[in-house]
Order: C-alpha cells, then structure tokens, then sequence
C-alpha cells in the first residue's frame, strides 16, 4: 500500500481524470457509431467481447456522470492506495466481475458501463483493510463505508434497468481480489 500525500493523490487524480476523458469520447463516438452492441449479453458466446468492452461504454450522459464522479472519488483513492498494482488489479476486477454478469445477467439486455468497476474498486477498498491489517488501509475503509456505504442497495435487483448484476459482480469481483492481494506482502 502506498503513502497518502499530496503528491500522490494529485498524480492519481490525474490518471483517473485521463481515463474519464477517454470515456466521455467514447460516449460521444458512441452517438455516431453503434458501439452499444459491444457490451456483455449473458450466456452467449459473443457476447464475452463485452468483458474487456463495456466498461467503456454508456448508455448517455446521465449514465456516464454517475460513473465519472464514483471513478474520480473512489478510483483516485484505489490508485493512491495500489499504485504499482493498480492496473492489474483493476484488470482482474474487470474479467472477474464480467465473467460473472455474463453468467447470472439478464439475457434480455446488453450490459454496459463502468459502474461494475465503481462497484469493484468499492469492494476492494471496504475489505482491504479487513484482509492486510494495514491501519491506513482499515481506516480508508471506515471513511468510505460511511460515506459510500448506501451504494451498497446498488447490488440488489430492482425494477427497471439498471444492471445490479453488474453492481453484484463488481462488487464480489473486488472482493475476492482484495483477499488475493493481500498476502503480497508489500
């Protein structure tokens, strides 16, 4: 786990800022190609293309503001936290928490959006500190359960669409990679 300073926050903040900024292109490439076919459909062979895809993709500018404000908050933090292992973690997240919306998802929708890796990056970040015993990890994961901890309704089915299942699985996906890289020993 890296040290919290200035320096590091501001450098994070950065890196997750660039990555919003692909995505807000990618929404407006979106409204001239049809790139939404490019998401997860559950049990069907392809569509696992969607895994690596969908988080990049969204269904309009509401979507995308809800994820970009969780991804500046919490994905600042994540990578502050994990510096050097941010990108794998995250990569695992991403296939973990795919592969388990393309088994349980509604196969009536195409599942998209970034909110699967929001959800994941929370995961990790609540449990983090339970897993290392690492006080700075343990006290990261009080904050954000306080002020985070009503995003926790996201993992049940509701009416309308909203991909829960994308929410649950990100959700599980970060938690198990937290289990997991917490005996690195770093």
């Amino acid at each position: 786990m890296a040290r919290f300073s200035l320096y590091n926050i501001w450098a994070s903040f950065k890196a997750v800022l660039f990555i919003v900024i692909i995505l807000w292109a990618i929404l407006f490439i979106g409204y001239i190609f049809p790139i939404h076919e490019y998401g997860i459909r559950p049990r069907i062979l392809s569509g696992l293309i969607g895994i690596p895809l969908s988080p990049f993709i969204h269904a309009g500018t509401d979507h995308l503001v809800a994820n970009s404000i969780s991804l500046l908050v919490l994905g600042s933090i994540f990578i502050t936290m994990e510096r050097k292992l941010s990108a794998p973690i995250i990569i695992q997240i991403i296939v973990l928490g795919g592969l388990g919306v393309w088994l349980i998802g509604r196969s009536d929708f195409t599942h998209i959006g970034a909110s699967g890796v929001v959800y994941g990056i929370l995961g990790y970040l609540l449990t983090a500190g339970i897993f290392t015993r690492n006080f700075t990890a343990i006290l990261v994961s009080i904050i954000l359960f306080v002020l985070y901890g009503g995003a926790i309704w996201g993992i049940f089915p509701t009416d309308g669409f909203v991909s829960w299942e994308s929410h649950l699985c990100g959700f599980l996906a970060g938690i198990i990679t937290a289990k997991e890289y917490s005996g690195r020993g770093t």
